[in-house]
């Protein structure tokens, strides 16, 4: 039996408090992947411009385009966008396999272009116990089922996100099983994505 914990400690609205919920479960996940840091430039009206020379991005890449809202400053993110040609300081993409997430924004739009790193991993939605990740960049955070998007979330640098069964909130992942994580760096300093999570075997 494996036992899992999350601890928060709250300081708000003139008080402190903390507090803990555990968990038990038969079986546990853990990754915890390098990613690279993304690469600034600015959209153009086929792919991204003004990329810094040795930007290293391919043909055949997959990558995921970041960039800041200009009306309210919020993390937004075009996701799965192959690279189909590749230059000294600009690429060009499309969108096959389709691209997800939100909408690419305006040409001249200063963005982070970011390859996905692929992890392997195997578990079902339903059978989850605690889910705990955080990234020190922020990252967005594709959850699959080989070509089918499950749940995808965009993770604030430093900031945890979690689900612990019993609380009353939706599991996020019910009915589907997740079998590969996609994620890719909104910043242009490298980081590090940390998951872990218990769940029942059936």
């Amino acid at each position: 039996m494996q036992t899992g914990r999350i601890s928060s400690s709250i300081a708000v609205g003139g008080i402190s408090f903390s507090a803990a919920v555990t968990r038990q479960a038969e079986g546990q996940v853990s990754h915890v992947v390098e990613l690279a840091a993304g690469v600034a430039g600015e959209i153009s009206a086929a792919g991204a411009d003004n990329l810094p020379a040795g930007h290293g991005i391919e043909i055949g890449d997959v990558i995921d385009v970041h960039w800041d809202d200009p009306a309210d400053g919020s993390h937004k993110c075009r996701r799965g966008l192959e690279v189909a040609a590749a230059g000294t300081n600009d690429i060009e993409f499309d969108e096959t396999p389709a691209g997800e997430g939100d909408a690419l924004p305006a040409v001249g739009t200063d963005v982070v272009v970011s390859v996905q790193a692929v992890v392997d991993t195997d578990w079902d939605g339903d059978d989850l116990e605690m889910i705990a990740c955080k990234s020190t960049q922020r990252t967005s955070a594709d959850f699959r089922e080989a070509a089918a998007s499950r749940h995808s979330l965009k993770l604030p640098a430093n900031e945890a996100w979690s689900w612990t069964s019993e609380q009353g909130f939706t599991n996020p992942f019910s009915g589907n099983p997740v079998t590969e994580i996609r994620l890719s760096n909104g910043a242009t300093s490298a980081g590090k994505f940390y998951i872990g999570l218990l769940y029942q075997s059936v």
